[in-house]
Parts: C-alpha cells; sequence; structure tokens
C-alpha cells in the first residue's frame, strides 16, 4: 500500500513549485506572470474558483491522509482502499507532478498564471508543448483525477468537474490572447499540435516550422 500523504505532498509540491516559478519569472523578467486582467468579470470570477477549487483538493487530500474515518463519512466506499488501485493514482500523481514541473521549466519566461494584462509570453513549442498546447492544464487535471480514484467522494468528483469546467474556460482565453499576439505562428502551431495532445500531419509537406 503506498503512503497516505502521497496525495498531500504532491498537491503541495505542485503549489510549491507553481509559486516559486511565478516569482522566479516575475523578478527575472520584470514583467507580472500573474494576472487575469483579460475579460476581467470572467477571468475575476474564474481565479476565484481556480483557488477554491485548489485549496478544497488540499483540504480533501489532508483529511485522506489525517481523518480517514471523516473521509468514510464523505462517502469513500471500501474499495478505493485495494491497494492495486491506490498504486495506480499515486503513479497518476507522480506523473501529474513531473509534467507540471517540467512543463513549467520549458515554458522558462514565457511561464502564466492566467492572462496577465501584459498579455502572454513568447510562444513555446518544444519539448511537452510540441505534444500538448495545454500539459500544465493536463498535469493539474490529472492529479485532480488521481486525487478522485484515491478518494472517491462526491467532494473530490466535484472538485475535479469544477476544474475541467474551469479549464475550458481558460484556455479559450488563453487561445484568443495567443493568437491575437503570435498570429499565424499559433494557427500553425494548433493545427498539428491538440490542445490537450497529440500531433496532427499538416496538410502541406512545405509548411512552415514552428519552433522557438
Amino acid at each position: 500500500m503506498p503512503p497516505p500523504w502521497i496525495p498531500f505532498l504532491v498537491l503541495s509540491l505542485i503549489i510549491a513549485l507553481s509559486a516559486l516559478r511565478l516569482w522566479l519569472v516575475t523578478r527575472q523578467s520584470g514583467v507580472s506572470a500573474y494576472g487575469f486582467g483579460r475579460h476581467a468579470a470572467i477571468q475575476g470570477v474564474a481565479e476565484r474558483l481556480w483557488r477554491l477549487a485548489v485549496l478544497a483538493a488540499l483540504a480533501l487530500s489532508a483529511v485522506a491522509w489525517l481523518a480517514p474515518d471523516v473521509e468514510a463519512a464523505l462517502g469513500r466506499p471500501d474499495w478505493a482502499l485495494f491497494a492495486p488501485l491506490r498504486w495506480v493514482s499515486a503513479i497518476l500523481f507522480v506523473a501529474a507532478l513531473a509534467i507540471i514541473a517540467i512543463a513549467q521549466i520549458q515554458m522558462g519566461a514565457s511561464w502564466r498564471v492566467g492572462v496577465p494584462k501584459e498579455g502572454p509570453g513568447d510562444l513555446v513549442s518544444r519539448g511537452l508543448f510540441a505534444w500538448s498546447r495545454n500539459p500544465i492544464f493536463v498535469g493539474l487535471l490529472t492529479a485532480l483525477a488521481a486525487l478522485l480514484l484515491w478518494s472517491p467522494t462526491i467532494l473530490s468528483a466535484a472538485v475535479l468537474a469544477g476544474a475541467w469546467t474551469l479549464t475550458l474556460v481558460q484556455v479559450r482565453i488563453e487561445e484568443e490572447a495567443l493568437r491575437e499576439t503570435h498570429g499565424d505562428r499559433y494557427e500553425l502551431y494548433a493545427a498539428r499540435v491538440g490542445r490537450w495532445f497529440g500531433r496532427r500531419a499538416l496538410p502541406s509537406a512545405g509548411a512552415e516550422r514552428v519552433s522557438l
């Protein structure tokens, strides 16, 4: 059986690494890497709900670790304690952490949370971004899916469903900003790489390659 603190540790590391990366990018570039200034009304709501979703996931992971009786009272079924299922969840947690950490590093100075008024950074299409336009969101949703698998309750399901809805809204806002900033380069990139994962062949073999 994997250690019961794995979900809490991984989610804490994701939050800590994101905060550290945000501080480093802002400090090194001199540009605020955090902001929800685009479509202010929608983004303001999204910002508050994202914070709520992340804090709720962290709280649920702490309950699963420190208060299993409370977790059971929330509706966690006995089959969720099946060791192979817990190991699958633990592997997903570690994979999610790795995806998020690698993607943040590969973004470099382009790392953003939300879409600040300064807009997105340079277009990144290498590494994980050559296979997914949104690997950080993929990693985050994988972590929340792992939490649902580890502790299947109505609350963990609600957190995952809410995060998925917020992701759909946020991704479209970010795509709009990227199109305005990078124009045809982003259109070509979007034609080659899936929103979540996968690569597509371009109709023309002589199409321009997008890279940084």
